[in-house]
């Protein structure tokens, strides 16, 4: 989940754009730590330890969603050598089969997620162009967002306009699309940063495109997903306007929730006793779920159910290199959670990894041992009759 934001913090981190807001943020930080803060009263958090050290997976794994039927995973897995195009994998996690869907091979697949009933798979691609110094940038301007049934029928190429867009997801009903959209590359060249993220929204229904609330220029943007019909839940450091201060007052904390057509310019989600917390997801009875820290923890994945009841369960204590997640993401039933974690060494970036499941009722962690990629089973793709000609 998270595929993306190491590199696309970067992104933002250029000379021309962000080295003013790190200064701001040095300057606001040095500032800050002599404030004086009222002490609070702290709701705890009750954590169990579940040490956890997983192997090496040794594999290029960028997005990561599941089915509401519990069983199905959905990641992009990308090749380590030659152009590394990315691929739609599917892995079930009672057989331990894995799939491949056999998508039009001009692309390469960046982002896919299923759709909360789970009838279909949306998903990001950029066309593969050469070498040229252009290249990238045609790419990333020429991205599109497809969706097909969860079978593999029905691919179709949403109608958006030009321009990079990334995470795509649906609306709870289905009808909607929503994704971020990147209104600046920079600089010119091969080494492209992504700047200026928002989030659109495309209606199936009315077959058009517009913001789903103003225009905050975000300094990047994570995973997201609707939590009703007229709100969604993200993750992002901030309005590039408001970055060192939201970083300052707000704990360091990413999350955010947005209503459609909101003008007011957003503040990070706050819950007291916790900093840092990032990779939100949450379930069909409204828990929320996150990465974070409390206090007399490290980070910990955390739980908030709908009553505000908290639990923790913290991954430290075992023996090998420390667990360090790059995307979380629960089960829509509220059984486990799923996670793409970072082979160690960590190297900034992408990198490879693998996959891992949080059992909650047994309060354990576990790897998931994935066939080889090129034992995939292929799942056949056909574009729906509409959509022939583009595909």
């Amino acid at each position: 989940m998270k595929r993306h934001r190491a590199w696309i913090f970067a992104a933002g981190a250029t000379v021309v754009c962000v080295l003013p807001l790190w200064w701001s943020l040095w300057t606001s930080a040095s500032l800050g730590a002599h404030e004086k803060k009222a002490p609070l009263v702290m709701t705890d958090t009750p954590t169990l330890r579940t040490p956890f050290s997983p192997p090496n997976g040794g594999r290029d794994i960028r997005s990561l969603s599941v089915h509401p039927n519990g069983v199905d995973w959905l990641f992009v897995e990308c090749a380590q050598s030659g152009d590394n195009r990315c691929d739609v994998m599917r892995y079930q996690l009672d057989s331990g089969r894995l799939y491949r869907y056999a998508l039009p091979p001009a692309y390469s697949y960046t982002y896919a997620r299923y759709s909360p009933k789970g009838n279909y798979i949306v998903m990001s691609r950029r066309p593969v162009y050469g070498e040229t110094e252009e290249d990238p940038r045609r790419s990333l301007n020429d991205s599109e967002i497809v969706l097909m049934r969860q079978d593999g029928r029905a691919l179709e190429v949403i109608p958006t306009a030009l321009g990079n867009k990334l995470w795509p997801f649906m609306s709870l009903d289905e009808t909607r699309i929503a994704y971020w959209r990147v209104a600046r590359l920079v600089p010119p060249g091969k080494r492209i940063r992504l700047f200026d993220f928002d989030i659109w929204e495309f209606d199936r229904r009315g077959m058009a495109e517009r913001p789903f609330a103003s225009v905050f220029h975000f300094v990047d943007g994570g995973q997201a997903q609707y939590i009703s019909d007229d709100e969604i839940l993200f993750e992002s450091y901030g309005p590039i306007d408001h970055f060192s201060e939201y970083h300052r007052r707000y704990d360091g904390n990413e999350i955010y929730r947005v209503r459609r057509e909101a003008d007011k310019v957003p503040t990070p989600d706050v819950f007291d006793g916790m900093e840092h917390i990032r990779m939100p997801s949450m379930d069909r009875a409204g828990s929320l779920y996150l990465w974070g820290q409390t206090p007399g923890y490290g980070l910990t994945v955390i739980r908030i159910a709908a009553d505000g009841q908290r639990s923790g369960w913290l991954q430290e204590g075992a023996v090998g290199p420390s667990f360090e997640p790059r995307q979380l993401v629960c089960d829509p039933n509220g059984r486990y959670v799923a996670a793409i974690y970072r082979d160690h060494p960590i190297r900034f970036g992408a990198g490879a990894g693998g996959l891992a499941m949080l059992d909650i009722v047994a309060n354990k962690w576990s790897a998931v041992p994935l066939p080889q990629r090129q034992e995939a089973e292929e799942i056949s793709v056909a574009a729906s009759r509409e959509s022939d000609a583009a595909l």
